[in-house]
């Protein structure tokens, strides 16, 4: 086999290559500015779900404890705080919204890998709806509290629990009410 047989496919194919990546390249400069901006619209809509209150938040710069990713102040004196806690699937990523009072606003979960049509169900509005108005300690009725755990997915509703608490505590601890 002579050289040339095995240069010009190289060649061809690095061309290919070259192409290919600057191509990718400047799709990725072409979308990174409007996935920030709907990155952005999503975590607003978010936090005003859980803080329906508030019209604007700000992202503190302070220490984070457990599985707590983000604190934000709210423009009503209460916070929003995004908390990571470990469920059956994974992390399930969670965001709680807490008045300036200590009491819970709202609770979302924003990601998760749970199981579907089990531990998913924490995005339901029949599960996190029962967080709205509670201060305090929080836990599910096997553990002695107030929240009614997901059917068959008693981990990811302990798990919600478990972040719902971390925020609660930090508010607590932060200046929020006791």
């Amino acid at each position: 086999m002579n050289s040339k047989a095995v240069v010009k496919p190289a060649i061809v194919l690095l061309v290919i290559a070259g192409v290919a990546a600057g191509l990718l390249g400047v799709v990725s400069e072409v979308t990174a500015a409007p996935i920030a901006a709907q990155n952005e619209k999503t975590l607003n809509e978010s936090m005003t779900a859980v803080m329906p209150e508030a019209s604007s938040f700000e992202q503190l710069d302070v220490e984070l404890t457990g599985t707590i990713t983000a604190v934000y102040q709210a423009d009503n004196g209460g916070y929003v705080i995004t908390t990571a806690p470990g469920g059956f699937g994974g992390a399930v990523n969670t965001m709680i919204g807490v008045g300036a009072d200590g009491v819970i606003t709202g609770v979302r979960v924003t990601g998760h890998s749970e199981t579907p049509g089990l531990g998913a169900k924490a995005t339901e509005p029949a599960f996190y709806e029962q967080f709205a108005g509670k201060s305090g300690s929080v836990s599910v009725t096997k553990d002695g509290g107030e929240i009614v755990p997901i059917t068959s997915a008693t981990i990811t509703s302990r798990t919600v629990c478990v972040g719902t608490q971390e925020a609660l505590d930090w508010v607590a601890a932060n200046g929020g009410a006791n």
